[in-house]
């Protein structure tokens, strides 16, 4: 008795509500009217506060394409100086796509669908596009091979640290699940936001500082770094070949 009594009154709560919304949108019933001039600012009030508006997506945007140009022009100077002294830096890849990520199997790795068949070796990078480095191969088979991310835990790689047009070289550190850290002197130039590279003229982008930690009278600050991809989120990778 007690489902059929709650049952029947959810029921009722639903009809009703569909009815009061049938007033507001059709007719222009002076019922509807009412309600609506009562419900009018609580629906303007939840459209302000939840939904960002139109100046600010187009705020966003505007910086988002700045940032983008800006990077692109940097990519393309880069480009033309290696090219100019004779040092193109050009990348050979196999496009492979990923058959397993975590939590599949243990975190921090990928299988991928391309081995020694393809030229694969153990050691060679892997890129989640473009110059964003992930990892590198750590075991191969004829047709798949395994990738240990960079934030594998317990993993070290030698890298920079980019900050106002300046490099400081640091090792970097896997944390796991995607995160990795580095420490550098006491009062190093840093910011959050300052991006983290692999040396080299081929280079590659690691991620991107996301927190500081300095504690008082130590003679090091540490750096938490976000990779710049989620393993779980991709579908497609490229291994760098030498």
């Amino acid at each position: 008795m007690r489902r059929t009594s709650s049952f029947a009154s959810g029921a009722i709560v639903v009809l009703g509500v569909g009815a009061i919304i049938a007033l507001l949108w059709v007719g222009r019933a002076p019922l509807g009217g009412a309600l609506w001039r009562v419900l009018a600012p609580v629906v303007a009030l939840r459209a302000a506060v939840f939904q960002p508006s139109e100046a600010q997506l187009e705020e966003e945007l505007a910086s988002t394409t700045a940032a983008l140009a800006d990077r692109n022009a940097l990519a393309q100077e880069n480009s033309e100086l290696k090219r100019l002294l004779g040092r193109q830096g050009e990348r050979k890849t196999i496009l492979a796509g990923v058959l397993q990520y975590p939590p599949q199997i243990p975190y921090d790795t990928l299988i991928i669908d391309a081995g020694s068949d393809e030229g694969v070796v153990v050691g060679d990078a892997v890129s989640a596009g473009g110059t964003t480095l992930i990892g590198t191969v750590s075991q191969v088979y004829g047709t798949t091979a395994r990738v240990a991310l960079f934030s594998s835990p317990g993993s070290s790689y030698d890298a920079l640290l980019g900050h106002a047009g300046a490099t400081v070289p640091l090792p970097v550190v896997g944390q796991g699940q995607g995160s990795l850290s580095a420490e550098v002197p006491a009062g190093t130039p840093v910011a959050v936001g300052d991006p983290i590279v692999a040396p080299g003229i081929a280079g590659g982008y690691l991620g991107s500082v996301a927190r500081i930690e300095a504690p008082d009278n130590s003679t090091f600050e540490t750096l938490y770094i976000t990779a710049p991809a989620s393993p779980s989120l991709l579908h497609f990778v490229q291994v760098v070949l030498p």
